[in-house]
């Protein structure tokens, strides 16, 4: 490509903290799963993959120093005769396994033949958040339908978002106090380091986001803190980005709150803006690589052996989709999840989506002792909640 044409954008502060999470917490990936009926020809989907690069810059990033540069090199796709490993989707050897073809690629595509057909989309969360993987997913279904992908060509990420539009308020202080509603849990090498589960539940309908919280708060001693990123293209609906744009609201949660208060507080975070004031706290990762290695394997030691976590949970709704939206030919959508990467600086993180009538739940969750069993309970319990709060659709209130 020609140097001066070449797309490129800084390493911004938040994305620092991500490299040392590779080796912390391996593959460090966002997934996004869409499981359908039908088939996808493999030449097919490079074909679409290929032009959907060629508008979305950011799929096709490789680090060069303090900058992320476009490589030109389109995404892999692997096309793997393979079904997910339910329900302990940890011991899944192709979720697990590290991205390729080579250490510095960022974005891959899996194409998952045995049944159902599944499409994945894999992203280091360094290059992208989770509504640039959502776009980037969306511009590939886009050329697989034979229509023109959105291109994506801002090269703008959070820092310089924020420096344009300006924070007032002052970021929350970042300190290990916060127990989870798993409790604590040693780890031994016996376990493995994360779980990754998901749940499909028979209901939808607003509000989910908050009730999650709520129960969360509830089955944890003192005050919860629940983390939940805010995308920033709000404050720029012109942007055309999929780099990380996503800042968290942080919420202090009582046991025994309201979801209709919590979903108070929420509104009232975002009419303040107050996401737009955390972006100080990643300046912790301009510190040596090695010293802030040292800082997330103490964070994960005070939260496994202590229950002192720096916030309680990170709880994320990446939005409602349909199967007309995103089918293509031969294949029709029955789902969408997104899998969270793991963390060793956060217990538990919590995806959300809505699709078609029904809601997809995953969490990755920080392992230990006696924390599956836990996990598998408390699922349970917010199963049982959201069915039986949030709308039910018969099958013909889906087709419509």
């Amino acid at each position: 490509m020609n140097g001066t044409n070449v797309f490129r954008r800084p390493v911004t502060t938040t994305e620092r903290m991500y490299f040392p999470m590779r080796e912390l917490a391996p593959p460090f990936l966002m997934q996004l799963a869409i499981p359908g009926e039908g088939n996808i020809d493999p030449e097919s989907l490079r074909s679409a993959v290929t032009i959907a690069a060629a508008a979305t810059p950011g799929a096709r990033l490789r680090r060069r120093g303090d900058e992320w540069v476009d490589s030109d090199i389109v995404p892999a796709v692997r096309v793997v005769d393979h079904r997910l490993s339910y329900p302990a989707l940890e011991t899944d050897p192709v979720l697990t396994g590290a991205i390729g073809p080579t250490a510095d690629a960022t974005v891959e595509v899996l194409l998952l033949t045995g049944a159902p057909t599944t499409l994945i989309f894999r992203v280091f969360h360094g290059v992208m958040d989770g509504v640039g993987m959502v776009t980037w997913a969306r511009n590939v279904l886009r050329a697989l339908r034979g229509e023109d992908p959105v291109p994506q060509r801002d090269p703008i990420a959070d820092q310089e978002l924020v420096a344009k539009v300006g924070a007032a308020g002052r970021p929350t202080p970042m300190i290990p106090r916060y127990r989870t509603a798993l409790g604590r849990g040693r780890q031994h090498r016996d376990l493995a380091p994360h779980l990754l589960r998901h749940r499909r539940i028979e209901a939808a309908g607003p509000g989910a986001l908050a009730r999650v919280c709520a129960l969360l708060a509830a089955e944890t001693p003192g005050t919860s803190r629940i983390m939940m990123p805010v995308d920033l293209r709000r404050h720029d609906p012109d942007l055309r980005s999929t780099a990380n744009l996503a800042l968290p609201l942080f919420l202090d949660i009582e046991p025994g709150r309201d979801w209709t208060s919590i979903k108070d507080q929420i509104k009232s975070g975002l009419r303040e803006r107050r996401e737009l004031d955390q972006l100080a706290n990643t300046r912790i990762t301009l510190i040596p690589d090695s010293i802030n290695r040292g800082v997330l394997r103490a964070t994960n030691w005070l939260g496994a052996r202590l229950d002192r976590n720096l916030a309680s949970a990170t709880v994320s709704h990446m939005g409602r989709f349909t199967t007309d939206e995103l089918a293509v030919p031969g294949f029709r959508p029955t789902g969408l999840f997104v899998l969270p990467q793991h963390s060793v600086a956060m217990p538990l993180l919590f995806g959300l989506t809505e699709f078609d009538g029904h809601t997809d739940l995953t969490v990755s969750a920080r392992n230990g002792a006696g924390i599956e069993s836990r996990l598998e309970a408390l699922l349970d319990r917010i199963v049982a909640m959201l069915e039986a709060e949030l709308p039910t659709h018969s099958p013909a209130d889906r087709s419509q």
